[in-house]
């Protein structure tokens, strides 16, 4: 499947219905129904099958007044709660609503759980859109299943605007609060009796249909359908068709077997070519003339279907460019069950066939699983899963491979493969380890050694972040030894990458990413990238690997594009670390602007609050900043404490909340935490020299001065092979500071040498400021007499000027306000002219050369700056603030 066609969903699920015109108006029934949807909260149509719910309101939605908006959604089986959020929220977008968080993370926080809040997001975005009266039609909700639809849907209508009405169509009751709706009077309702055809209104369907009058058998007709107007039409269409009297016997009690007895006889009527098209297209959700002449294998896919809507055969009309059908869902399955009855052994073929045509990969899927094609099914999820990843997906993801059997699902390297992409982000490293170890085996007992490599690569970079760093390097050779494609191969150098900084040599890691970057250069999707770089920038101060980061900042800036936010939030970080080492502070304050407005589009994810809080922590830290840095350390730890104990994460996160204490002093904190990292950093070397380096720092502090040069003069021989962040810096100005304290200017100097000309050579200073500002004063106010050149001596007051005015400087920089209106870059003030202009995202968009993604990021980005609710607030500032 072409990653392109994951990217919308199914269309004709949020097309409005063409009304097709009536035998005869309906003015009662229509007027009552124009007026709720004017005046009331909530409109509910509940009445079974063949009411024409759909036409009524689809046929009211025509002839509103001018002022009105809609946005419409179909519900079916195939829709949990985020599934229907999506089309919503899809529906919705003609009216550019002014989101203030990701389609993605509301849809995430939904999963969560966090109806309520998502709920008001969703009822607040929608007061500020500006709408004088806005519509939400979810049709057929009885389809749904899942009861956080209802009750999500509560928590919409409690904060749901005035200008808006929420208007649902059922076959039973909606599970809802309606009691509170109905006390308030701010329900409307229609059951069978208000939608069922009246006396009158039969007999002028019979005049009309007929040509004559007949009140007699028009009232036959009525009492025998009992004014069901799907029954009135089959009956009808089955007298014209016939040409005969119409002979009703008994009262119809069952009207499916009514609808199936009469569909039967209109059904038979049709030429057989007719009758072949419906019954090998009836697998389809939706008829379009492309689809059908596929799956139907009949050229003529086109007439037939201009056939079947001129002869109203019980289908509904979407509002389409082409010309799109939907076939009504009793009809649907008087098909189905006919064509399994007539046809059995075309049902797999025809299902099989609907589903390589479908490019909605979850209908595509659930096709599959209902002709039980298990395996095909498994393949299809495991081949979308990282497409659906990529467009954060992942809750559809996991709620497809729970559809499967339990038994399949225990066994299957495609699900577990799936599972184990879906753990990744999460940094839910033991869960990925496991099912990438089973769906390896799966796939090599398959015969399916693409897959099977790609699964190992996974599973050794599971292994590698459980601890089990051997043993993740022998698979990781063991894949290396046989052919790899792209993807494994780029796996491969991560894995290569994270080894080597931890174990050596010291270039390897530069030399890796290097590598990595490149191959995702070629070919690597959005998700991959995604999968690969966080946390690479750890040994951003080893040879070679701050180039290679730009390198991978820019390149992945442009594999993100227009629209994929967690990897340009991903790439924002990484360039942070980037500033923070070169010292260049006004780019840096903004990029913090960026990741933090990256936070709240993206609703907060631990994973990007926790890398930007350890980022933070260290630019406080070369601030000197100590009561911030206190603070933002104490964040961090009680986050690495709600990470999945299986992986390092949480060890990563304690280490850096550890090393910026030691930095800033805060020696209590460095003992409360360090005994949590000395028993689990047990198997990785790269942690245990680091906690080498805290406690020879705290003997030096606590005057076991013979104790802390022993361990630093050991620590700095291999202090620059596995150096991470500062690691080598902090070792070398501490071995300084104790051969001072010793007595020894010219041993101090001989520690300092190596970094002070690394330094110089790279310009990344920031790697020493981050050490602590109080430990560089000490080193530039020590008497080193002959010891230390001049010239070297420079260096290290130039260090600490430039931490001393770190915080200065940053606290004096000009507001972005003086130079771009209250903080709006040259990009989001041309969006906010044209949007001043009432140009709609699209229009902006197409005037811009931008996405509609992009336009609708810059426009939350907008309000977001100016403190403002919604778009025409924001117009009327552009108008106030820089022009008409």
């Amino acid at each position: 499947m072409h990653p392109v066609s994951l990217a919308s969903f199914a269309r004709a699920k949020i097309q409005t219905p063409r009304f097709r015109s009536s035998l005869i108006e309906r003015s009662e029934l229509e007027q009552q129904l124009g007026s709720a949807l004017a005046d009331h909260r909530l409109v509910l149509l509940v009445a079974p099958a063949g009411y024409g719910k759909t036409a009524a309101l689809s046929r009211q939605l025509e002839r509103l007044p001018a002022g009105y908006d809609v946005a419409w959604v179909t519900a079916d089986e195939e829709d949990d709660l985020p599934r229907l959020l999506s089309h919503l929220i899809e529906a919705l977008e003609p009216l550019d609503p002014p989101w203030r968080l990701a389609r993605e993370a509301f849809l995430e926080q939904v999963a969560q759980g966090r109806l309520r809040e998502m709920a008001m997001t969703l009822a607040g975005t929608l007061e500020a859109t500006g709408v004088t009266r806005g519509l939400i039609v979810l049709d057929d909700l009885h389809a749904v299943a899942d009861v956080r639809v209802f009750e999500f849907l509560d928590h919409v209508l409690e904060g749901l605007p005035q200008n808006w009405t929420l208007v649902i169509a059922a076959r039973v009751e909606p599970p809802l609060a309606l009691w509170r709706w109905r006390a308030r009077r701010e329900i409307a309702e229609f059951d069978e009796a208000a939608l069922g055809f009246s006396r009158t209104e039969v007999q002028d369907l019979w005049r009309l249909a007929t040509g004559r009058d007949d009140p007699e058998q028009a009232l036959r007709l009525l009492d025998r359908t009992q004014g069901w107007p799907a029954g009135l039409c089959l009956s009808l269409q089955s007298f014209k068709a016939s040409a005969a009297p119409l002979v009703l016997k008994g009262t119809w009690h069952n009207r499916r077997h009514l609808f199936d007895y009469l569909a039967t006889e209109v059904f038979e009527d049709l030429p057989d070519e007719l009758q072949d098209f419906l019954l090998h297209c009836a697998l389809l959700p939706e008829l379009t003339a492309p689809r059908c002449e596929r799956v139907s294998g009949n050229p003529r896919a086109a007439e037939l279907l201009e056939e079947i809507e001129r002869r109203r055969l019980f289908v509904t009309v979407l509002d389409s460019d082409t010309l799109t059908l939907r076939l009504h869902e009793l009809f649907r399955d008087f098909l189905e069950e006919r064509l399994r009855r007539l046809h059995p052994q075309k049902m797999p073929t025809l299902l099989r066939q609907a589903a390589r045509d479908e490019a909605d990969p979850i209908r595509q899927t659930l096709l599959l699983l209902r002709v039980g094609a298990w395996e095909e099914a498994q393949q299809c999820l495991a081949e979308a899963a990282p497409a659906l990843l990529d467009l954060d997906e992942e809750s559809q993801v996991i709620r497809l491979i729970e559809q499967f059997p339990a038994d399949i699902r225990a066994v299957s390297p495609f699900l577990a493969y799936a599972r184990g992409l879906c753990a990744w982000p999460h940094y839910q490293y033991g869960t990925a380890r496991s099912a990438m170890a089973q769906a390896a085996a799966g796939f090599d007992a398959a015969g399916r050694q693409d897959e099977a490599q790609r699964a190992r690569a996974m599973q050794a970079l599971g292994m590698f972040f459980c601890g089990q760093m051997v043993e993740s390097l022998r698979l990781s050779q063991e894949v290396r030894a046989r052919p790899m494609d792209l993807e494994t191969e780029a796996l491969s150098e991560l894995l290569d990458f994270w080894y080597e900084g931890h174990h050596g040599p010291v270039d390897g890691p530069g030399e890796h990413l290097g590598k990595l970057v490149d191959l995702l250069t070629r070919r690597g999707s959005a998700e991959l990238w995604l999968r690969c770089i966080p946390r690479v920038y750890m040994f951003i101060s080893r040879p070679g690997v701050s180039p290679q980061l730009q390198r991978l900042v820019d390149r992945a800036r442009t594999a993100a594009g227009d629209g994929h936010w967690s990897l340009q939030a991903t790439v924002n970080v990484m360039e942070g670390w980037l500033l923070l080492w070169r010292c260049r502070l006004q780019e840096l304050k903004a990029t913090f602007q960026k990741i933090e407005e990256d936070a709240r589009w993206l609703g907060q994810p631990e994973a990007l609050r926790t890398q930007l809080l350890g980022l933070k922590v260290n630019y406080q830290v070369a601030c000197d900043d100590r009561d911030a840095a206190c603070a933002t350390g104490d964040l961090i730890a009680a986050q690495a404490a709600l990470l999945d104990q299986a992986g390092d994460q949480p060890l990563t996160f304690l280490s850096i909340v550890v090393r910026a204490s030691a930095a800033i002093g805060d020696w209590a904190a460095v003992r409360m935490r360090l005994p949590s990292l000395d028993f689990k950093a047990r198997e990785n070397p790269r942690l245990r020299m680091f906690i080498r380096t805290l406690h020879a720092q705290l003997a030096l502090r606590e005057g076991r001065l013979d104790e802390a040069l022993a361990e630093l003069r050991d620590l700095a021989q291999t202090s620059a092979l596995l150096d991470s962040n500062c690691l080598d810096a902090t070792v070398r100005t501490r071995l300084a500071l104790a051969e001072l304290a010793g007595g020894s200017p010219a041993a101090a100097w001989r520690a300092l040498a190596p970094l002070i000309e690394r330094v110089q050579a790279s310009g990344d200073v920031g790697q020493v400021l981050i050490t602590g500002v109080q430990s560089l004063s000490e080193l530039s106010l020590a008497a080193w007499g002959h010891a230390a050149p001049g010239e070297g001596l420079d260096v290290l007051r130039r260090w600490v000027e430039t931490a001393r005015s770190f915080k200065t400087a940053v606290q004096s920089l000009p507001r972005a306000a003086e130079a771009h209106h209250e903080g709006l870059s040259e990009r989001e003030l041309e969006v906010l002219a044209l949007l001043a202009q009432g140009l709609s995202n699209k229009l902006i968009a197409r005037a811009l050369d931008l996405s509609p993604h992009t336009v609708k990021r810059h426009v939350a980005r907008i309000l977001d700056r100016l403190d403002l609710d919604s778009r025409m607030q924001a117009a009327a500032w552009y108008h106030a603030r820089v022009g008409s």
